[in-house]
Parts: C-alpha cells; sequence; structure tokens
C-alpha cells in the first residue's frame, strides 16, 4: 500500500493514477496522519463494494460496542437485567401513534406582527 501527502495527491493527479493503478490503494496523509484511503475499483461492481465496505465498518462499530461494553461492566447483565433496561427505555420513549396524536391535536404557532 502506498501513501501520499494530500499536496502531492492534488499537485500530481497523473502520479496518483499510476500509482493507484500499481498498488490498487492509496493513503492520503494530513500533515503526516492517515486521512483518506483511495481504492481503485476499474471493472468492480460499485455496488458490491459499498456494500462490503459498509459491512466492514458495521463490523468494526460492533467491536467498539462490545469493547465499550467490557469497559462499563455491562457484558455480565443477565438476559433479566437487560430485559428491564429496555422497559424502562421504552416506558420513557413515546411510540409514533402518541406523537402522531399529539401533532394532530397540537395548536399552530402564530408569527408575532412584525416580524
Amino acid at each position: 500500500m502506498e501513501f501520499l501527502s494530500i499536496r502531492e495527491f492534488t499537485a500530481a493527479p497523473r502520479k496518483t493514477r499510476e500509482t493507484l493503478k500499481r498498488s490498487g490503494k492509496i493513503v492520503l496523509t494530513n500533515n503526516g496522519k492517515p486521512s483518506m484511503l483511495i481504492f481503485d475499483i476499474t471493472g468492480q461492481n460499485i455496488e458490491e463494494l459499498i456494500d462490503t465496505l459498509n459491512r466492514a465498518e458495521a463490523m468494526r462499530l460492533f467491536e467498539e460496542i462490545q469493547i465499550e461494553a467490557v469497559r462499563n461492566n455491562l457484558d455480565t447483565m443477565t438476559m433479566e437485567e437487560i430485559n428491564a433496561e429496555v422497559k424502562a427505555v421504552r416506558r420513557n420513549t413515546p411510540t409514533r401513534s402518541k406523537i402522531e396524536s399529539q401533532r394532530k391535536h397540537a395548536v399552530p404557532l402564530r408569527k408575532k406582527r412584525g416580524t
């Protein structure tokens, strides 16, 4: 995998294309830190590629959630404790029908004169 600064990327687009064809991936850096990842997608099904990237991102986020749960000792919760938490949140969260009902009965705000 090749690394290029953003400055090199914008100053020499031809070199960037050649490097991308050769290596398949380029990491763009900003002030020496990785900032973006560029893939050569020539001849690939873009929908499948985007789907694969989305799944990879979801897996990464799921792992972060699991690590956070371990950090906060939430990984030892029993099913009963989890169900109690879900019930408590649902009790305090309005349902869609309640929200729609409130909208129907809401009095529209009137504009002040002169605004």
